[in-house]
């Protein structure tokens, strides 16, 4: 093969994004994709929000193979023995849909149909293991003993990257800033699925699950979706956690399934598919390390992703055409040099990706320390205020009062304030809570000399 303008390395949602958009300017792309057909080695299911597809191909809709069009969202907070939901039905998006669910093998695959259709050249099966080099600069890549030259080559090709390790850019993320993810397709009749999750034929749900303490765990969280006759369920933890306390990923979704919150959604499905990945909890690559002399990291590969959230598929997307369009301007230069390609971080900052690498960066932080305690103790600390207010509000026989908001700041709110702010807040809300409890103090023993004196039982 001559020379090609641009080799895109791995046909997923970042990788197919930029392909289209690359074609679209009229420049000369090479698509790479290891699987025989793209979407090959995903088997699973995923819910898509559309905002950046519908920007880069606006008639989406009138081929994009999708399972349900999701209306109904769910918030679930998840404990041994209760389940507390805030469910959301937005039902305009049945005409303006915001998210779908569909099927990774069939969503990648119509992707890359359409980048082809825009002249993109799709060679598959073709699995890249090294790049290749003129002293700093990335001039193409090895595929077996082929060599393939082009001016700049695009890393999409995922968590396990060869184009940002082979070009340096990227280094082995520790286990505490991964998690393992765990996820399973099972099937169930369209109408049961309806019936359970209170939607109608072509309306689907998504519920995010969140849980502590959970069969030793620490920190773990599922998500939950509907298909056309399907379920989607994903589990997720921290990879650090599972190896220290032994504890296999795929053995803690069997007992998650066993929980009567989730066995009454599920009861009786079938599995049809099982997949484990991977995850970098977001900002696993630095900003000044996503690209180089003639190469660019986009998507997973450059952790562009916000694994926290569960927002992966926008921000690849999103990414892949902020490349292209990085490469666009270098074409016009002429100039494929790390110079040039540095314009890759103005486009990022041009929409909210920049600011989501720092910030997921600081959230990585944030998730391999303090958390590990505080994350469990707040959920744990919610669910309870919770109960005790809605137990305050039924019950007559004490008199005591409930104070939501002073339970929620003494144990949670204080904890995420600045230390100057934070020990005098807490003193001056326990000492204002002093007066009230002096008085009813006052009161009881007031009623108890009354009674006393009357020679009548206390009481209250």
């Amino acid at each position: 093969m001559d020379k090609v303008t641009c080799i895109v390395v791995g046909a997923g949602p970042a990788g197919s994004a930029c392909a289209y958009a690359l074609a679209r300017k009229g420049i000369e792309t090479v698509l790479l994709e290891r699987g025989r057909v793209p979407g090959e080695k995903n088997v699973s299911s995923f819910v898509l929000y559309t905002s950046e597809l519908k920007r880069l191909i606006p008639e989406f809709r009138k081929d994009l193979p999708f399972e349900r069009t999701v209306v109904r969202t769910d918030q679930v907070q998840l404990e041994p023995n209760d389940a507390k939901a805030l469910t959301s039905y937005n039902y305009q998006w049945v005409d303006d849909p915001l998210a779908f669910t569909a099927y990774r093998r069939k969503f990648d695959a119509w992707f890359a149909r359409k980048a082809v259709d825009e002249g993109v050249q799709l060679i598959s099966g073709m699995k890249v293991n090294n790049l290749i080099k003129d002293g700093d600069q990335v001039v193409g890549v090895r595929v077996g003993d082929e060599e393939l030259y082009a001016d700049v080559v695009v890393g999409a090709d995922g968590f396990h990257s060869v184009v940002g390790e082979k070009s340096g850019l990227i280094t082995t993320w520790k286990p505490e800033r991964c998690f393992l993810a765990v996820k399973e397709v099972l099937d169930l009749p369209s109408d049961v699925i309806n019936e359970r999750f209170q939607v109608a034929d072509g309306i689907g749900c998504e519920q995010g699950i969140y849980c502590y303490h959970m069969n030793d765990l620490d920190v773990f969280s599922a998500t939950l979706y509907t298909n056309v006759d399907s379920v989607s369920l994903a589990v997720f933890a921290r990879l650090d956690e599972l190896q220290k306390k032994n504890i296999q990923l795929h053995e803690q979704l069997e007992f998650f399934k066993q929980h009567p919150y989730v066995d009454n959604l599920i009861k009786g499905a079938k599995l049809r598919e099982y997949q484990a990945h991977l995850l970098p909890d977001g900002g696993r690559v630095k900003p000044e390390n996503l690209y180089a002399d003639g190469v660019l990291l986009c998507g997973e590969a450059g952790g562009i992703t916000a694994t926290v959230t569960g927002m992966g598929i926008p921000t690849c997307l999103l990414s892949g055409m902020m490349a292209a369009e990085t490469i666009g301007d270098a074409v016009k230069q002429k100039d494929f040099s790390k110079r040039s390609l540095k314009n890759y971080l103005k486009y990022l900052d041009s929409t909210a990706l920049l600011a989501m690498v720092h910030k997921s960066r600081k959230e990585s932080d944030y998730y391999a320390s303090a958390a590990r305690l505080e994350g469990p103790r707040e959920m744990e600390a919610a669910a309870d205020i919770y109960n005790q207010y809605w137990e305050t509000d039924v019950m007559y026989i004490s008199k005591h009062s409930f104070s939501l908001l002073v339970e929620l700041y003494l144990r949670i709110g204080q904890y995420h304030l600045p230390g100057l702010l934070r020990w005098p807040l807490t003193a001056l809300v326990k000492l204002s809570r002093l007066p009230a409890k002096l008085v009813e103090k006052i009161k009881k023993r007031l009623r108890k000399r009354y009674y006393e004196w009357k020679g009548q039982p206390a009481g209250r």
